[in-house]
Formats: C-alpha cells, structure tokens, sequence
C-alpha cells in the first residue's frame, strides 16, 4: 500500500511555512506570501533555503568524530549538565541518536535540517516558472537555488553515505527534487552515492551557467548570498573528492585567480590587546567579510559550530567551590604537533586557557588548548570571554575560504605528479603551498617547502591542509577520503581513570547512522551497515611523574 506521511521525506512539509528569520526577513506565511516577481522569490529564498546564522542542526558534532580533538582532564560536572551527552559521538557509538535523545538532546538532527533547507531551494525551482520579471532577475534566484540545493546534498551525501571513491555504488541520501508530496511507493528510497554526487555536479554547474550570464554586480556582492566564486570553489572541492584531479584544479585556479579575494596575512592579527595598561586575549573573526580578504561566503550558526551547548567550549558559571567549568575537549597532541614551533596558525588558530581556572588543584598554568573562539570553532561559550560579532553586526560559524583554494590545487597538482600526467605538477603544488604559507609565518621565520618526491609532497599537502582548515569541518571527510585510518579518543571517566575507544582502519563507524527520527518517518529508508557497540579499555589515569604528554599539557 502507499505510506503518503511515511514516504514524506523528514522536515518535508505540503505547504512552505515561512520562520522567523532576524536580519534576513520578517516572518511571514504561504496565504500571506505569494510570490510575485523575483524579488520576491528573493526573500523566499533566504527564508527557507539559506543556511543562515540563526539555523541551526547543520554540523552539530561532526568536529568531535576527527582526530583534531581530544578529551580534555576531567571535572566534576556543574549541577543538571549531562558530560556523556558528548560521549556517544566521540566514541563513534552505532546509537549515538538514541542515545542523545536519552538525555533530551533534541538538536541533534542534521539530516532533518539539511532536507527542511532543500526543501525551501526546490519550492523557489517550482514557483519560478510562475512569476513575471526580467530574466536576469529570475536567473538570479535560480543560481542561488541551484548552488544552495548541490551544497546541501554535498554535505548530507559526505555526512551519511560511504565515501564516494571507496564504495561509489553504497547508499547514500534520498534525492528530493521537487516540493510535492511523493506519492509513489518508495519514491523517497536512498540512491547511490554516485547518484548523489551527480545530482550535486548537476546543480553546481547549473548554477554556474548561470550566474556566468549575469551581470558582475551579480556574481559575487559581500551581502551573505552564494556567488559565482562560492560555485566553483565547491566545484573543486567536490572533483577532489571525486579524485578527478584536472578538475579539481581548474576551478581552484578560477578562484585563486579571482582578484576579489586575497590570502589574509596572519602578521596583521595581534593576539592581545591592550586596554589602560591590561593586556587579554583577543579572538580575530575569521568568518567575517569585515575582518578577512579570503571569506567568498558565509553560512552557519556559530553555536552549532562548537557544539549543542557552549559548554563544549565552558561556561561562565563558576560552581564546585567557585570553579569555572573548563572545556571538555582540546586541540589533539596530534594536530598540535603537526605545526612548526613557528607557525602564526598555532597561537591564531588554537587558544590557550587555564583548564580549571579556579579549582582547587588546578592551577593558572594548567593550560588546555581550546579550538579557537570565535574565529576557528566560532563558539561564544568560552570561559570569561565573549568575543563580539563582526564589523556587520552578524556572526558566522562557517565560511567558504581562498584558502582552500589553494589546497585544493596544491592537492591535485601533487597527485597529477604523481601519475606522471603533469610533469609540472610538483612545481605548481610547491607554489601554492608556499604562497599560502608565507603568510603563515612571520617574515624571518618563514622558509619555503620544496620536494621533488611525491609521496613527500603529498603528505606535506595533507599536513597543510589539516592545519589551515582545523576546526571547519574539513578533516572528518579528509580522513573519510583518504583512507578512514585508524583514531583513538580518551575519555577522563573521573580523576583517576581513563577510558579509550578506538575506531578502527576503514570501520563502518566513518559513515554516520541515520537519525532515528528520520527512519521512523520515511519507511522507504534503510539504515546504514553499523559497527558493532564500542566498549573501551579502561586505565588508570598517568600521575603526574608518569605523564609524558608533550609542552602544550603542562
């Protein structure tokens, strides 16, 4: 029989309801609302398809699934805070949406928000037939929709499918083209992550076609639209991932040669700043047009960006004898060690904050490493300190970066290298590399990288790559694509011991489990293959003499 409500893909709705929306657009509804002309069709758009800074559920925790983070030492937890609320998405558990919901974590859904933002792109692709303008005013909108639409089927495929080089005929995510009810049985099934992939090629360069043949004024403005430049920097980003290499490259040169966007030189940010002779932390806004020369576009709620709640960075509640909670994860021994003892990213990137701050036997030299703020994890729940918005008056979690740019074509060219089909390829890498990197350093620092061996230079390009785009939902699918190498996490069950979960080389636990919810509610869809339960290896915690953790632990 047909399951009309169960068929319905989550967060689908019959009619678009239109939601408060802050800066962007007042609240309105569908027998209110009736799209006229494009401009109207404008402000659908960003109140039904943009991933602003008021939405939220879109990377809730994929930051605490790499080998970036690590638990930090362990606290007594505040009155009415849940700590293992963390514990079964940093332990890859295969009911780790069950087990959010134990605790009534009721944010957690991504699949849910990323098909609601679809949704709201395929209903201004359905009306735009219907209105009356000029047609570069329609094309507009339609660029948008387009480029809204691949970005989010990107995100979902690469968040609950296989990856797409490793097992291209896996599932991936249901392909909802259209706003109406399906009706059909089994409509709203998964298709294979190929499928998926060639739907997001599809859009990607529809949009780009489009907005090709619009006037400059239209293919890049600094007011939070996507935009010519946004498209093809996704382009690269998704031929790398499908290892077409030449691509790749090509639409990464487009947007490195884009004389809109700079690199921003990491000398220019002081972290300090001086008021009537008190010298605190200063936390630079990276996802910011005002503050950065490489930001192409902007998206995310900065709350989603270091968790559910703020105290994944801390809070500014002191409790426990006047403690102020610390941040429950840190910047991994690993990724700090990748960076030269000279590297500006090192302090600019990643802060340093005194883990108890307070706490009886913990002292002010007892520094955890935190993700940084406002600029990398774009948290506002840090201890003490609440960095401000931008210059605009609005906050991002997330941005589209030049940066990328150039390790995406530093990347392809290496691996061009090393098939033997660009002979230039190491050159052109090197230059990139090195063109990214000098700003990076400070000038008596800096030395240049250089490589004839490919495998050298392949690795250096990851390395690069993990510390410049650390804390932005870069390295989850990194380590998907290269390989799904084995990480460990260690957890602090209390002051005196530890727990390990380890996941496993290529283990099924790198593709996420589909929300429950979202199961419940389309019959049509079958869960991925999960890894089985993980239980740790439980240890007594190092003493102080036995712990040989680097510098940055002390």
């Amino acid at each position: 029989m047909m399951k009309l409500k169960n068929n319905i893909m989550i967060g689908a709705v019959a009619a678009i309801c239109l939601c408060g929306c802050g800066d962007f657009l007042e609240p309105s509804s569908p027998s209110e609302f009736v799209p006229k002309d494009a401009n109207s069709l404008n402000e659908l758009l960003l109140g039904e398809a943009y991933p602003r800074n008021d939405i939220s559920r879109l990377n809730i925790f994929l930051n605490l699934l790499d080998d970036d983070v690590t638990a930090a030492e362990y606290q007594v937890p505040q009155s009415g805070f849940e700590p293992d609320q963390f514990l079964a998405v940093y332990s890859w558990q295969p009911d780790m949406f069950a087990r959010m919901e134990a605790i009534q974590l009721t944010a957690t859904n991504m699949y849910e928000t990323h098909y609601q933002l679809i949704l709201g792109a395929n209903a201004i692709l359905d009306y735009v037939d219907e209105v009356v303008d000029e047609p570069d005013n329609i094309n507009y909108v339609m660029a948008q929709a387009y480029a809204l639409r691949g970005f989010m089927y990107f995100k979902l495929v690469n968040i609950f499918g296989e990856p797409v080089t490793s097992n291209p005929d896996a599932l991936g995510v249901p392909l909802k083209l259209n706003s109406g009810i399906e009706l059909e049985e089994g409509a709203l099934a998964r298709r294979t992550v190929q499928e998926v992939y060639n739907q997001v090629l599809l859009d990607l360069h529809e949009a780009e076609k489009l907005y090709e043949a619009l006037p400059a004024d239209k293919q890049f403005a600094q007011d939070y639209r996507t935009n010519l430049p946004m498209v093809q920097l996704l382009l690269s980003r998704v031929y790398l991932y499908l290892e077409n290499w030449e691509q790749a490259a090509t639409y990464a040169d487009k947007v490195m040669k884009n004389k809109t966007f700079q690199l921003l030189d990491l000398n220019t940010i002081s972290t300090h700043s001086e008021n009537n002779g008190v010298y605190a932390r200063y936390y630079p806004t990276y996802h910011s047009y005002a503050a950065s020369p490489e930001v192409i576009w902007l998206y995310g709620d900065p709350g989603d960006m270091g968790g559910w709640t703020s105290t994944y960075l801390g809070s500014q509640n002191p409790e426990n004898n006047g403690a102020y909670m610390h941040a429950y994860f840190q910047a991994s021994d690993e990724l700090m060690n990748t960076f030269d003892e000279t590297d500006l990213r090192k302090e600019r990137y990643i802060i340093y904050s005194s883990r108890g701050y307070g706490r009886e036997g913990r002292g002010s030299e007892d520094d955890a490493r935190v993700p940084q703020a406002y600029g990398k994890l774009s948290n506002s729940g840090y201890p003490i300190y609440r960095p401000a918005s931008d210059a605009s008056g609005r906050a991002f979690g997330r941005s589209l970066r030049l940066s990328e740019a150039y390790l995406n074509y530093a990347e392809a060219k290496a691996m061009l290298y090393k098939a033997g089909t660009d002979g230039n390829g190491a050159t052109q890498a090197l230059a990139a590399l090195n063109d990214l990197r000098l700003k990076r350093f400070a000038a008596e620092d800096y030395v240049a990288f250089s490589t004839t061996d490919a495998d050298e230079l392949i690795q250096f390009v990851k390395d690069e790559r993990r510390r410049e785009l650390c804390f932005e939902d870069h390295r989850w699918y990194d380590l998907r694509r290269w390989g799904m190498k084995e990480i460990k996490h260690v957890w602090y069950d209390d002051d005196n011991t530890m727990s390990t979960y380890t996941l496993t080389e290529g283990d099924k636990g790198f593709t996420v489990p589909i929300p429950d919810e979202a199961m419940e509610l389309n019959a049509a869809l079958i869960q991925n293959e999960l890894a089985p339960k993980r239980t740790p290896v439980i240890e007594e915690k190092p003493t102080e003499e036995e712990d040989t953790e680097d510098e940055y632990n002390k």
